[in-house]
């Protein structure tokens, strides 16, 4: 189960040199503003948040920071903000800088899930009459970039407090100088989109967050505040490591791992997998806008294949060119039309191409090798004729159609979503052997 900060609290922010009093419950603040009785709902007044957090106290002395995702907003005497995001000091009786960090941990749930764990070794000791647990260590650093941004990407184990006879995986982000404090909701987001793509469940999370920042005087850490996530389930998902993708399984390709999954794009996506399932027992279920969601992850992959070619694809490019020439010479001829004409005429001929599901059968193809070890170890495949009947339906859903999911299209989606997962991991580097490995032990798309 998630633990929940759900105590309620009270305390405020600060607008300039004014107070703003606030009562939170179960991570919900609700704010009170000037402004009573029946004039209150007309009450506004500006509520500004220039990095992106609101800082202020709780009432027994702990500063606080929550997000905000605006600069400056219009409120009235009502107003309710659900953070998502908030964090709270470590101290009352000490006065930190809540507006910048230069580390920031993720530790346990669904991390420890995401490598396997060394087993912890006991031993009795006769001269001390005593036993004794040997932790062995599990410790990995890497050079990221997120969103550009430079940072050291360290992941280590230590016993749990709650457990001592399980290990916790921390998920460490540090930065080379100090950073401003929104840059929490980047590093959270990214390291979030990996552990769904790892696990694919939405479902995931972590049990602590802390915030970290370096003593000028002493040159060492030191903790400042931890942080306050909100989610909107009550369980993480509970898939075994045996299950998963593991850290040790991407380790050569964790640095383009992050690069592509915090890649702040417009236009064109670097990946697309919305196809996750929403927990642990949501996987079995296929609904309309998950085979949607299937069949984009597919089309997004395609647009970074160039060179998908056959001969119906050479037969294609000779027609388009015979068209063109045709075209040609009717503009020259006394039958001539307007200019715009011909130029829509151009443009479409720019979208002519392969039916989406022979290119998809050809990136099936492609990938003959792995999708032949996902027949035998998870009894999934399709024919060409399956990935028709499968678009043909994505198809007919998107129009408003009314169809009714069969077991050829069910098994093209598993069978599809597999793929999107085998030409991702390929396109960011993941070694043949691991791969292969992946597809053997059933832990793709799984």
């Amino acid at each position: 189960m998630i633990s929940r900060n759900t105590d309620n609290f009270t305390g405020f922010v600060i607008q300039d040199e004014e107070k703003i009093y606030f009562h939170a419950q179960d991570k919900v603040f609700n704010f009170i503003t000037k402004g009573v009785g029946i004039f209150a709902e007309f009450s506004e007044s500006v509520m500004k948040s220039p990095d992106y957090f609101l800082h202020g106290y709780s009432t027994d002395g702990y500063q606080i920071a929550l997000y905000t995702g605006y600069d400056e907003r219009i409120i009235s005497s009502n107003y309710k903000l659900r953070p998502g995001i908030y964090l709270v000091s470590t101290a009352n009786l000490c006065s930190y800088d809540m507006s910048k960090m230069q580390a920031i941990e993720f530790i346990g749930g669904t991390l420890n899930n995401l490598y396997q764990q060394p087993q912890i070794v006991t031993k009795y000791d006769k001269e001390r009459k005593y036993y004794i647990k040997t932790y062995p260590e599990f410790k990995k650093e890497y050079s990221v970039r997120i969103n550009g941004i430079e940072c050291k990407f360290i992941l280590k184990n230590i016993p749990s407090k709650n457990n001592p006879s399980i290990m916790n995986l921390i998920a460490r982000y540090e930065f080379p100088k100090e950073m401003p404090i929104k840059t929490i909701r980047l590093t959270y987001n990214v390291l979030m989109k990996i552990c769904r793509f790892m696990t694919n469940r939405e479902n995931v999370g972590f049990d602590e967050v802390c915030l970290y920042q370096i003593d000028d005087k002493t040159g060492k850490w030191f903790k400042f505040a931890d942080g306050f996530l909100d989610y909107q389930y009550d369980k993480f998902t509970e898939k075994k490591y045996q299950q998963n993708i593991l850290f040790d399984d991407v380790d050569e390709c964790i640095a383009n791992l992050h690069s592509v999954m915090s890649a702040d794009t417009e236009g064109k996506a670097t990946y697309l997998f919305d196809f996750y399932a929403d927990n642990d027992k949501d996987y079995s279920i296929l609904s309309n806008d998950k085979i949607k969601s299937i069949c984009s992850s597919i089309e997004c992959e395609l647009d970074f294949v160039t060179d998908l070619k056959d001969d119906e694809n050479n037969n294609l490019t000779d027609l388009i060119k015979n068209v063109k020439t045709v075209i040609k010479q009717h503009k020259k001829s006394d039958k001539k039309l307007e200019d715009k004409t011909y130029d829509m005429i151009f443009s479409s001929i720019s979208h002519w191409g392969m039916a989406n599901s022979r290119k998809i059968h050809l990136l099936y193809k492609r990938q003959d090798y792995y999708m032949k070890i996902l027949k035998e170890k998870a009894q999934l495949s399709c024919t060409e004729e399956d990935i028709a009947t499968f678009v043909k339906y994505r198809n007919d859903i998107t129009h408003g159609r009314y169809r009714t999911l069969d077991s050829v299209v069910a098994e093209t989606a598993y069978t599809l979503m597999a793929l999107a997962y085998c030409c991702f991991l390929l396109r960011i580097g993941i070694k043949d052997d691991k791969l292969k490995f992946l597809f053997e032990s059933n832990r793709i798309a799984s």
